[in-house]
């Protein structure tokens, strides 16, 4: 912990008046960055717009505080390929990883539930590593990149609004991107507030690292950045853990927390960002939390990692436009906010260099607080942070060429990007490679083939080549139904539509959906991938089911009938195995015929079970549904008074004791 010793010694003596004075000239020179940045948002603003093509447009500035421009759009939608488990050994008591999202091949979501944070899972997104796949056994680096002060609960305003996700494609790290924490500074905070308990310091610091050891193949080597809060949060992690990390790096961070005025100023942002108070973070203003927490005062901790700060100076730049004023832009507030992490930049690396901490520094001459400039502050980190992770220069981009068959048909795919790995071995004597938009997939048998977007994801994610699946066949096949497309496999075929996802499916149970007419037949689309039951399998589609039986055999079941059928636990039900496709009856009913009894439907009654046995034998004595008893209108029950019966519309039949009871109505 810092102490107040660090900070400079008020002394009332002649001697030290001058040098009083002279301190005094940072802090008030704050003065003038800061008194802008609180009047601005009276100023109406209009939004910085971003001309990147990777990154999503700004959002506008509504009248109000003026800085609603931060807040990162709304992000696409981000459909999972596939929902996994993941059960983890060695991590901290009450710790557990609740689920795991692939949205891509080479990024997961992973939801982790947090001792630390109790309640809602933790989201975290994780960018793997280039080699990820061609290298399984291999452990990576990570380079840490915390939101800013408007960070969203559900994505990362990295992936939002950057080109993050490309930039690292072919980079052999693991990209850490925390989601959430809004106006949090990523710290622990000494009160609840907004309905919130933030322990993010705890959560980041003390729970996650084991998650990413024992589940995501990341050793110890580690580079943390961010930009405005998270510049700030970033510096703070680092002082105060200095084992943790080789580098770290502040874009556009507040790196000066207890001079005069800063305080409020925080206050004025949490509260802006979401209502938050930070007196509940750090106690009142000038309380031993703040100077704690005060990047400038924490700076002998840096000595022995590389560090490396950022910020513009609020003028016109690249990616803004000038207002009435040349040189001023019209995005005012970003100005006035990149002003002041300018100034606190400076200050803590004044500070620096008083503590000989050597610090790379990127003062640039103009540039507003906005995402564009910080996607190119990644970008410019990026030698930085390789050379303090000691990456050879093999894992520090990509050096490859396309060859074979594989290179012969790339140019066809244009959406695959360039390539980031050369061809490496996958299962059967095949080969995979990799590229920025996509993977490649070649075999002997059947020649070199293209995978991408959600099916590729899902391939990848369930082992791709060593999957059940076996290598692609063809590369998507557009299908006129919802506009879904298809891949097919050696052994299955990925289906894919935009409101179902990516689901695979064995050749056996496609022969039994093709009896159905596939997508287009009564079944639907798969909606999820194949479970194991009851010494079988089954399978579940928008309309039904297909099952697999224990001696391999494959039966559908369609309609309401598989819907009553599932509801009463399918085959580990006393209906067991189905046994024949959906029949017509009389009556305009139907009936599906399962190995321990009978689903019948009518548009009157539904679906109702009645299971083999004495009732269902006094039934048919009856006539069945044309008798005089008419169609089940509940399922086969067992009674209070000891054994069971069935409710027909016209009647009951009910054993008991071994005996038929029939009451016609």
């Amino acid at each position: 912990m810092r102490i107040a010793a660090i900070l400079p010694p008020r002394r009332t003596t002649g001697a030290s008046a001058g040098a009083r004075s002279s301190r005094r000239i940072k802090p008030a020179a704050l003065a003038l960055p800061l008194a802008a940045v609180l009047a601005l948002p009276l100023i109406p603003a209009p939004a910085a717009e971003s001309v990147l093509p990777t990154a999503h447009a700004q959002s506008a500035v509504p009248a109000g505080s003026g800085t609603d421009y931060l807040n990162p759009s709304n992000p696409p939608k981000r459909t999972p390929t596939e929902v996994t488990g993941q059960d983890l050994k060695g991590l901290p008591e009450g710790v557990s990883v609740d689920r795991v999202e692939w949205i891509t091949d080479r990024w997961a979501n992973v939801f982790i539930n947090s001792a630390a944070m109790p309640g809602k899972p933790i989201k975290v997104q994780l960018l793997l590593a280039r080699d990820w796949y061609s290298q399984p056994n291999r452990t990576f680096p990570t380079v840490w990149a915390l939101d800013g002060l408007r960070a969203k609960e559900e994505e990362s305003g990295w992936t939002i609004e950057t080109n993050i996700a490309s930039f690292y494609s072919d980079k052999n790290v693991n990209v850490v991107l925390p989601v959430g924490g809004e106006s949090s500074f990523y710290t622990d905070w000494q009160q609840p507030d907004n309905g919130k308990h933030y322990k993010w310091e705890t959560f980041l610091t003390k729970e996650l690292p084991a998650v990413l050891r024992e589940g995501w193949r990341s050793n110890d080597e580690r580079a943390i950045t961010g930009l405005s809060m998270g510049g700030t949060a970033a510096m703070n992690l680092a002082e105060r853990f200095p084992q943790m990390w080789k580098f770290v790096g502040s874009f556009s961070g507040y790196l000066d927390v207890s001079s005069y005025g800063m305080p409020q100023a925080i206050d004025y942002a949490t509260h802006d960002g979401g209502g938050y108070d930070a007196q509940k973070m750090w106690g009142p203003y000038g309380s031993q939390d703040w100077i704690d927490h005060d990047p400038k005062l924490g700076v002998e901790h840096l000595k022995n990692m590389s560090v490396y700060v950022s910020a513009g100076n609020g003028n016109t730049g690249a990616f803004d436009k000038d207002g009435p004023i040349p040189g001023v832009p019209e995005n005012t507030v970003g100005m006035g906010l990149e002003m002041m992490s300018r100034m606190t930049t400076e200050t803590f690396v004044n500070y620096a260099k008083r503590a000989g901490v050597n610090v790379v520094s990127k003062f640039r001459p103009s540039g507003t607080h906005s995402w564009p400039y910080w996607q190119f502050e990644m970008t410019q980190a990026w030698p930085y942070i390789a050379n303090a992770l000691s990456l050879p220069a093999g894992d520090r981009g990509a050096k490859c060429e396309t060859k074979g068959d594989i290179g012969r048909r790339i140019g066809e795919f244009p959406q695959l990007g360039a390539c980031i790995s050369n061809e490496y071995d996958g299962a059967d004597g095949g080969k995979i490679q990799d590229f920025r938009g996509g993977r490649a997939f070649w075999k002997q048998s059947s020649g070199a083939h293209f995978l991408w977007g959600r099916i590729g994801a899902l391939y990848s994610s369930m082992n791709g080549t060593q999957s059940w699946l076996g290598y692609p066949l063809t590369e998507e096949i557009a299908l006129k139904k919802d506009n879904g497309r298809f891949v097919k496999f050696e052994n299955g075929h990925i289906y894919w539509t935009p409101q179902l996802g990516a689901v695979a499916v064995k050749n056996d149970f496609m022969k039994e959906w093709g009896k159905t007419g596939y997508e287009n037949g009564p079944l639907g689309y798969p909606v999820a991938a194949e479970r194991q039951v009851a010494g079988g399998a089954v399978q579940q589609f928008q309309n039904g089911v297909i099952v697999r039986k224990p001696d391999g055999s494959t039966q559908y079941v369609q309609g309401k009938i598989a819907e009553k059928y599932m509801e009463l636990g399918g085959p580990e039900s006393g209906l067991k195995w189905p046994k024949s496709d959906e029949l017509d009856t009389p009556k305009n009913g139907k009936r599906s015929e399962f190995d321990g009894g009978v689903i019948y439907w009518s548009a009157e009654t539904g679906a109702h079970s009645i299971l083999n046995g004495a009732i269902r034998d006094a039934w048919a004595q009856e006539g069945f549904e044309v008798g005089r008893f008419g169609f089940p209108v509940a399922d086969f029950a067992a009674i209070p008074a000891g054994g069971n019966e069935v409710k027909f519309q016209n009647g009951v039949i009910r054993e008991i004791n071994g005996h038929i009871q029939k009451d016609p109505q």
